[in-house]
């Protein structure tokens, strides 16, 4: 009889030290990423979060909040994005957080588990005129079956992109690849207005459209 009431006894002590709140077993689940970084003209660093979506598990909502240590309104929303990024169910498929440079973060999204053009995507965040914004914008992808691959980049702050594609012509099977550079005519659009299944810019549409023209 003691032995089983101490086998009883050792079964409950790690559940119940281990219970969450029902706020917390709602949320922590759902926890993708998370990193404190200044990107706020706040005082302190702002919290920013990548959430699994209650209501579409394939797209993360990316959340950010404002300094824990502030005297007033400490934790405050300062950003809640539904459907920011991408966010597959396999390894390969998961969005990320990094800190980037001069206070912005990298908000990388991929698919890269399955099929034959895996694809990386990258947003560099930052504040600016009063708003959050998508100040850079990457994207790359390639063939697994060629040794072909296109990629963009546009830099907001300094008005450049660039975009670039390699395929191998199916007639000659010599590889051929094209170099795009130009000037952007908009500002940096609102972080607000992106969401995980957005069309891509203007430059990464032509250049994945003459990618896929050319290949075999």
């Amino acid at each position: 009889m003691r032995f089983l009431a101490l086998f009883a006894a050792l079964l409950a002590s790690p559940a119940t030290a281990q219970d969450l709140s029902l706020t917390e077993t709602d949320t922590l689940p759902r926890l993708i990423d998370s990193l404190c970084v200044d990107i706020h003209p706040l005082n302190g660093c702002e919290q920013v979060i990548l959430l699994t979506s209650r209501d579409d598990e394939s797209s993360a909502d990316l959340v950010i909040l404002s300094d824990r240590r502030l005297q007033d309104d400490p934790g405050a929303p300062l950003l809640v994005l539904r459907d920011a990024a991408y966010n597959g169910s396999m390894w390969g498929m998961s969005p990320s957080l990094e800190e980037g440079e001069g206070r912005t973060v990298l908000l990388r999204s991929e698919q890269s588990g399955i099929g034959r053009h895996p694809w990386f995507q990258t947003l560099r965040i930052g504040w600016q005129e009063d708003a959050f914004r998508v100040q850079g914008f990457g994207y790359s992808s390639y063939d697994r079956f060629t040794s072909g691959g296109y990629s963009c980049s546009l830099d907001y702050d300094s008005g450049d992109w660039r975009a670039e594609a390699t395929w191998v012509d199916p007639e000659s099977e010599a590889e051929q690849s094209v170099a795009q550079r130009g000037t952007l005519d908009s500002p940096a659009p609102l972080l607000s207005d992106h969401g995980a299944f957005a069309a891509l810019p203007a430059p990464c549409q032509t250049v994945q459209t003459l990618f896929f023209d050319n290949l075999p």
